[in-house]
Formats: C-alpha cells, sequence, structure tokens
C-alpha cells in the first residue's frame, strides 16, 4: 500500500485492497482482521484526530492520503486539485517554520538550502509537470555520510543534512502528465475528492456543527482511549522487564509481585472504562 497505490482513485484502491489482496491472503489462509482496516494498521484514532483538527477531512480517503503523506518513505508529490493537502500541510507544519515557494521563485535554491540544513519543512507548490533537476539528489535522498558528517548534493554545494527535513511536493492539475520518474523519485498521491469522499466530508461538517457535544465527545474517548492504551503498553513492559531481570524465586522478589499487581489493577480499570 505505501509503496504503490498512491496514484489511484479511491475506486480502484478499494478494489485492489478488497478484491485482491484481501481474496489473495484469504486462499493463502494468512490470518488476518476481516475486514482489512489500514487506519488500524498504519496509524491510529488519535493520529487521525490530530490529521482532523489541522484539517484534513476525516473520509476514508483522506485518512489513505495522510497516511502516504506521513509514512511513506519517499517525499509526497500530491495531486490536488481541490487544494485539501496545500492546506492541511500548511496547518500541520506551521509550528516548524514552513517554507512554501515554486520553481518560478529566484531565491528558492538558498531556502531549500536552509530548510536542509536546518530540519524545516519546505513545500514547492504548483510543480504541474515541471520539477527542478537541482532538487533530484534531495527528492532521492541521496544523503551521504563521511566522518559522521551527513550531506547532499545541491546544484554544484555539499550541503548538510537534517534528518528531520520533509520535502512537500504539490500540484492543482487533476490529471498531470508525470513520467515513471516522477514515480520512481516522489511518492504520488492521488488527493482528488471523489462524489463518496465528498459525502463523507459533509456528513462530518453537519455532525460537527449540528451536534458538536458530540464531536467534542469523540475526541475526549480517542483521547482517553490512547492514553490507556499507552498506560497499559508501559506496564506489560515494565512487567516483562522485571520478569527478565528477575532470579531465583520469583515468589520472593517484591518489586516483582507489585509490578504484578499493579499492572492487573490497571488492566481492570481500563477495561471497566
Amino acid at each position: 500500500f505505501l509503496a504503490y497505490v498512491g496514484a489511484f482513485t479511491f475506486e480502484f484502491r478499494h478494489e485492489l485492497l478488497r478484491e485482491l489482496w484481501e481474496k489473495d491472503l484469504l486462499e493463502k489462509n494468512v490470518p488476518l482482521s476481516q475486514p482489512i482496516r489500514l487506519d488500524e494498521l498504519l496509524t491510529s484514532d488519535v493520529e487521525i484526530s490530530k490529521w482532523t483538527s489541522e484539517g484534513l477531512p476525516p473520509d476514508e480517503l483522506s485518512v489513505q492520503n495522510g497516511i502516504l503523506t506521513t509514512q511513506s518513505s519517499r517525499f509526497p508529490y500530491c495531486i490536488d486539485p481541490q487544494q485539501q493537502a496545500l492546506k492541511w500541510i500548511k496547518k500541520r507544519e506551521e509550528k516548524s517554520n514552513l517554507k512554501i515557494l515554486t520553481f518560478h521563485d529566484s531565491d528558492f535554491l538558498k531556502h531549500l538550502e536552509m530548510s536542509i540544513k536546518y530540519g524545516f519543512p519546505i513545500l514547492f507548490q504548483d510543480c504541474d509537470e515541471y520539477i527542478d533537476p537541482v532538487i533530484e539528489n534531495v527528492l532521492e535522498k541521496n544523503v551521504r555520510g563521511i566522518e559522521g558528517r551527513q550531506f547532499v548534493v545541491l546544484g554544484d554545494k555539499e550541503v548538510d543534512y537534517d534528518p528531520s527535513f520533509r520535502l512537500y511536493l504539490t500540484s492543482k492539475l487533476p490529471n498531470p502528465r508525470l513520467t515513471p520518474a516522477h514515480f520512481g523519485k516522489s511518492m504520488v498521491i492521488n488527493y482528488t475528492v471523489t462524489l463518496k469522499g465528498l459525502e463523507d466530508q459533509l456528513l462530518a461538517v453537519i455532525v460537527k456543527n449540528e451536534r458538536r457535544e458530540l464531536e467534542e465527545q469523540r475526541e475526549r474517548l480517542i483521547q482517553e482511549m490512547s492514553i490507556n492504551k499507552k498506560l497499559l503498553k508501559d506496564l506489560e513492559d515494565a512487567l516483562l522487564r522485571e520478569l527478565s531481570n528477575s532470579t531465583g524465586n520469583m515468589l520472593d522478589n517484591v518489586e516483582l509481585i507489585s509490578t504484578l499487581e499493579e499492572t492487573k489493577s490497571k488492566a481492570d480499570e481500563v477495561n471497566e472504562k
């Protein structure tokens, strides 16, 4: 999913997932939950809620695109005729000193160099069918390392590379003519809104405006669930650590018994909630 489906429409993604991949897994008797939920496998309700608060619509297509944008190993190229990706990325990265540029800006190389060096996000908009070849090494993440120093070649300069650097590309064209090189060097993601996606987005807006208390309650529940899951995970890790370090008779290990009792007590509390 993370490697191949970004450029496809929601209908084709659904066909791949439900009618091909899931069916193939079942035929091969691979254990899996049904139906396959990408949002449960690749992200969390808390993360989706955060994306929604940043302006990403909550429909299934948008959530898939959010997953692809944040988790792909390649930098995203967003096909974005309705500019939903542009608005979301702006909001998402506004506190990280996001720079918004085009390849027509005379000083884009200077800003790109600074962003790479200090780990700031940068967004090139209106990359309709042209990506300046000078950024190819950056786009392909051709990062080199010498004596503990990481750098990337930008034009004729070696620029120190901060791993937190993020690059986004967007296009307003609904069907840009992209070459195989575009697909190989970037993660092409189709943000085009479908009729089903629009219906889901409108429903979410109506619920948010007409029954705001339900939306607020949902947000609180998601936060509580996240906190509880993290608490259980921390307790499980602590218990496993005590078990692995325990020597001799476990019943004589007061700290282990205490951790076990605390884990059981907290687990019961979480299950009640």
